[in-house]
């Protein structure tokens, strides 16, 4: 959407709550008398020494997949964790290359781990650890592993549910 702004305003308050110890398992959530608590943010924290962990043992489930990737959920809606932005973390087994489907939504990837080549369109881009890129939406991205021995790890972020709540979301075949 090329709509970033931000406007200053006083500091949110946050109130300690522990959610990881709230929601630290997969598929339970706390109730109180049968009732879910359906917070918006209930816990925004997703941590990536968890995400790190959970995405080799999900590739040993899914040796046929050249990546695999999980999302960062709102555990009391099971929606995304924001509102407004997607966040995922993806590994791309060592050597390997994906091409992603063309979406609408803008998305931000960050590469935490390995080393990797990008090419968005008709541009390539070199990718080192902690080397950050923006691609728009619309946009033919292919992700590739320079290493034939080290997975690629990688953190993004994208407009996804805002996309959704304003019914412009779309892939492309």
């Amino acid at each position: 959407m090329e709509a970033s702004y931000h406007i200053n305003g006083a500091r949110q308050a946050v109130k300690p709550e522990r959610g990881e110890q709230l929601y630290g398992r997969g598929s339970m959530v706390p109730s109180v008398d049968f009732e879910r608590a359906d917070k918006p943010y209930a816990m925004l924290r997703c941590p990536w020494a968890e995400a790190r962990a959970a995405l080799p043992a999900l590739a040993g489930n899914r040796p046929d997949q050249a990546s695999v990737q999980i999302t960062c959920t709102n555990p009391e809606t099971g929606r995304d964790a924001q509102n407004i932005l997607g966040y995922c973390a993806q590994m791309l087994r060592p050597g390997h290359t994906v091409q992603l489907p063309v979406r609408s939504p803008a998305m931000v990837f960050h590469l935490i781990e390995g080393a990797a080549e990008v090419r968005i369109a008709d541009q390539q881009f070199v990718l080192t650890e902690a080397d950050t890129f923006c691609a728009p939406g619309y946009n033919a991205i292919t992700l590739i592993n320079r290493s034939a021995t080290a997975p690629a790890f990688f953190f993004i972020a994208d407009e996804s549910p805002l996309h959704g709540k304003l019914g412009v979301f779309e892939v492309r075949v």
